[in-house]
């Protein structure tokens, strides 16, 4: 049996949060094995080595972490992705470099980014910090003349979409080589970018987003690798 350690009168925020990642970066080592909604409290409190009153001072319930997990995991990636960026001053080509970059990363690694679709990854929320930068790169597009004269909210969730489908396509059915250009394309052309353009910029080359080099996300990676080598 796992040591317990109750932490409830600690009141060391620093403290609780160190509580936090590990209760967060043990239900991600559960999640390789057990689906979601077969991971009770138990199962986390035993592999963090907390009690489960410990537990409940930092989340309400199994559910509640596993949307903390998504939306801590999409805002590091996201904010690493943002800072590391290439400026691309074509607004298109920004779009389309963006799209396949994110969904290369799904292909490559696959795990984190089913953690990350739990939290309804990307996100809708028009102050999330991708919805604002899809949202930019629409209306840089269609001030440029690539995209239709549509509101920016019908450009930017289309997008965001046509993304989260084809991320969930990803990761639940083998698909052909040639599937994420076609993702691309369509998108340009509902956005209204020329077919002939829209074509052209589908196949340009892109890398997958990088994982962050600190934080959960990292962490979460080194366990997908961990498995991989075993």
């Amino acid at each position: 049996m796992p040591k317990i350690v109750h932490h409830l009168f600690n009141s060391d925020e620093k403290h609780l949060e160190q509580i936090k990642e590990s209760l967060l970066l043990g239900a991600s080592d559960l999640a390789k094995n057990t689906s979601v909604e077969n991971i009770k409290i138990d199962d986390l409190v035993n592999k963090a080595e907390v009690s489960r009153s410990t537990f409940y001072k930092v989340f309400h319930s199994v559910d509640s972490l596993f949307k903390e997990l998504g939306k801590k995991l999409s805002n590091e990636i996201t904010e690493y992705t943002l800072s590391h960026s290439p400026a691309i001053p074509d607004a298109a080509a920004r779009v389309a470099i963006k799209t396949k970059r994110a969904l290369l990363f799904i292909t490559k690694a696959p795990f984190l980014a089913s953690l990350l679709l739990k939290e309804e990854w990307p996100s809708s929320d028009p102050n999330h910090m991708m919805y604002k930068d899809i949202e930019k790169d629409f209306m840089d597009g269609k001030a440029q003349g690539y995209f239709s004269d549509i509101p920016a909210s019908i450009g930017t969730n289309l997008i965001l979409g046509c993304l989260r489908g084809a991320a969930k396509d990803i990761l639940e059915t083998k698909q052909p080589d040639d599937y994420i250009d076609k993702v691309i394309y369509q998108i340009l052309i509902s956005l209204g970018v020329d077919q002939k353009i829209a074509a052209e910029l589908s196949k340009n080359p892109a890398s997958a987003l990088s994982v962050p080099p600190t934080g959960v996300a990292s962490n979460v990676a080194s366990l997908q690798n961990h498995t991989k080598a075993n």
